[in-house]
């Protein structure tokens, strides 16, 4: 059965978020809120946003555009520590992903495309904690009409 090249791409972006980041936690498409308080941190949620296709970049190929979005979550003793521990996180997803090229023939490069940071207000959490979201964006070829590896 072929491999859809948004799962494909997904799959590889997770694959290289473990190996390059192995003492955080990485779950994928997850609806649940994050329990701060609770839950093991670091922690990274993976999830696919958007997906363009465009057929005239190229004659007999489509390039798809797919977004995808890494939201990351720390807690600390400290507001500061909160804020300095989103940024190291960020950096990581960021020294991990960005420019990299996945080996799945078609995948491009994650390119990233911006960052939002916000430390949670006491009655969200009752430890100090916050969380990144870090957008990117990923082109694949494939040819026309066939959104599958081959």
């Amino acid at each position: 059965m072929p491999t859809p090249i948004r799962e494909a791409a997904l799959a590889a972006i997770a694959g290289r978020l473990t190996s390059e980041l192995p003492g955080v936690v990485l779950e994928r498409a997850r609806r649940a809120p994050v329990d701060t308080d609770k839950e093991p941190l670091p922690r990274l949620v993976l999830t696919g946003t958007d997906w363009e296709a465009d057929e005239t970049a190229e004659p007999g190929s489509t390039h798809y555009t797919m977004g995808f979005v890494v939201a990351g979550y720390v807690r600390d003793t400290t507001d500061l520590g909160v804020e300095q521990g989103l940024s190291d996180l960020h950096a990581l997803v960021v020294a991990a992903l960005a420019g990299w090229t996945p080996t799945v023939d078609g995948l491009g490069e994650a390119t990233e495309q911006g960052a939002e940071f916000r430390l949670y207000d006491t009655d969200e959490s009752a430890k100090p904690a916050g969380e990144l979201l870090a957008r990117f964006s990923m082109l694949a070829i494939a040819p026309l009409g066939a959104p599958y590896l081959p």
